[in-house]
């Protein structure tokens, strides 16, 4: 009988996860403009003068919800790369940051590309202007299911989380298509991602499509294999999955202040990717801060499976990408302009 995982693992798991980004409640120590607040942190490699700017009066609030999808924002601010931009920044957790964004509540965080992308195209005021980093999701069995792909389950029930039209079904829409398939083949079902393994377990799911902060435990348990990845095959590993969004209204008011932001995440996601003692450190820091659960071994595999610090080449084409193929899967309305669309979602501001 194939091994439970226990609820403690789970909750650990859960924490890990990233669960679209957050809204309304905690904020953290904020970060203050000078010295960076670690050794090894952030340098200020522009001298913008953004002191005229509404912003540059003010603490900037940075969604942040507890995943490692989003490390390099809590390591830009426990590491001083904000700072290094001369920044006043503050982390704040909600249940969704793109809401929190449009509602005012924050003025930036990130967010996955298949979750934010129709949102956006349908009047959200968000921006994008940075991409964090590869990876993200996969599709897995049982270790020992004879499923091999999804050729090996047409008609048969793909599971997923956070809800039909959410960003595990939109991901879901691409790996199909990309087989050679149409989503109408299968069948759709949402589950709570923590009961992804039991749904496979009980044959209530053929396959299930899930966070690799979820999927890799299993993985490495012996309880799933995978079948296909954004994070790791061919055809999706270089496409960026996470982008930093700003709020529209923020960016028109606030050019160089975005650009700082958008520069200090940058930089924060590059130090990471520099080596695998960066890695473990920023583990470390995003434990010891409470940005994550579980362990620092757990965080590192999880840091080591995506490539941060991504050019604004590969974003741009990723999000145009995803532009082009969500409109011919119906997941964006068939009526866009994609060139309208890209031109208004992507701000690529000087990073460098």
């Amino acid at each position: 009988m194939k091994r439970i995982i226990s609820a403690a693992i789970i909750c650990a798991l859960i924490a890990l996860t990233f669960a679209s980004c957050s809204g309304a409640a905690t904020t953290t120590p904020t970060a203050t403009p000078g010295t960076p607040a670690n050794n090894g942190g952030g340098t200020a490699s522009n001298s913008s003068d953004n002191s005229g700017e509404p912003a540059a009066n003010r603490t900037i609030k940075i969604g942040y919800d507890g995943g490692l999808c989003q490390a390099a924002i809590p390591i830009a601010q426990e590491k001083g790369f904000f700072a290094a931009e001369g920044l006043e920044t503050a982390l704040t957790k909600s249940d969704s940051a793109r809401d929190a964004i449009a509602g005012g509540k924050i003025d930036t965080s990130a967010g996955m590309i298949a979750g934010w992308l129709k949102p956006v195209t349908n009047g959200v005021d968000i921006v994008f202007t940075v991409g964090l980093h590869t990876g993200c999701a996969s599709a897995v069995v049982l270790a020992d299911s004879a499923t091999a792909g999804f050729s090996d389950a047409v008609g048969g029930n793909v599971a997923i989380s956070g809800g039909i039209g959410g960003v595990y079904h939109n991901i879901g829409y691409r790996m199909v298509a990309h087989d050679g398939f149409t989503a109408d083949q299968f069948k759709w079902a949402d589950f709570p991602a923590d009961q992804g393994l039991l749904v496979l377990q009980r044959g209530e799911a053929d396959i299930l499509i899930v966070s690799d902060q979820l999927a890799e435990k299993w993985v490495q348990d012996g309880d799933v294999k995978r079948i296909r990845s954004l994070t790791l095959d061919d055809d999706f590993k270089g496409e960026a999955c996470c982008v930093m969004g700003i709020s529209g209204a923020f960016l028109k008011e606030n050019p160089i202040t975005s650009e700082k932001i958008s520069r200090a995440v940058y930089n924060a996601a590059k130090w990471i990717q520099e080596s695998e003692a960066n890695k473990r450190e920023a583990a470390q820091i995003l434990l010891d801060g409470g940005h994550i659960s579980g362990t620092v071994d757990y965080a590192v595999d999880l840091l080591t499976l995506y490539t941060y610090g991504l050019s604004q080449d590969i974003t741009e084409k990723s999000l145009y990408d995803s532009v082009d193929e969500y409109k011919d899967l119906g997941v964006l309305s068939a009526d866009i302009d994609v060139e309208q669309v890209k031109a208004q979602i992507w701000q690529p501001l000087n990073i460098e």
